[in-house]
């Protein structure tokens, strides 16, 4: 990936290490992995920079894969045959920076950003009373109310 004169020197002049972060990017182009796409040519001057600040990425292109319509975290219980969104919301979860990027047409984003905010409002459902994510390894144990002790 090429930068620009202003970003590179941007990243030249960076001092702080981010090197323990993740980030995990949706891209949510309606073109399936392999095309070429508008919003992978923004989205992977973000991902560069994060890159040479340390930072590991990860880009996901959902377009093209089995992702079921729906606000339940696992749609195969709910009947759907297959559902490629457990191994997403894995990643997003896991994820210190998580970055939504779509199209725009007329104001509007795409269909498959539509589809990941669906599923992202499903995880909602998976916070402790803490807020903090029950469901990964890297969350922070709380408790509720009635499970403290004096």
């Amino acid at each position: 990936m090429v930068l620009n004169e202003r970003q590179e020197a941007l990243c030249a002049g960076n001092e702080t290490d981010f090197s323990g972060l993740s980030a995990v990017i949706l891209n949510c182009s309606l073109k399936r992995a392999g095309e070429a796409s508008h919003t992978d040519l923004l989205l992977s001057v973000h991902a560069e920079i994060m890159r040479r600040a340390g930072v590991s990425v990860e880009t996901i292109r959902p377009a093209g894969m089995p992702v079921a319509f729906g606000l339940q975290p696992d749609t195969t219980k709910r009947g759907w045959p297959e559902d490629a969104w457990h191994g997403i919301g894995t990643k997003v979860a896991a994820a210190d920076i998580p970055i939504l990027g779509t199209p725009i047409w007329l104001g509007e984003e795409s269909s498959v950003c539509r589809l990941m905010i669906e599923r992202l409002y499903a995880m909602s459902a998976e916070l402790n009373t803490g807020g903090s994510r029950a469901s990964t390894a890297r969350s922070a144990t709380t408790s509720s109310p009635a499970t403290r002790t004096a």
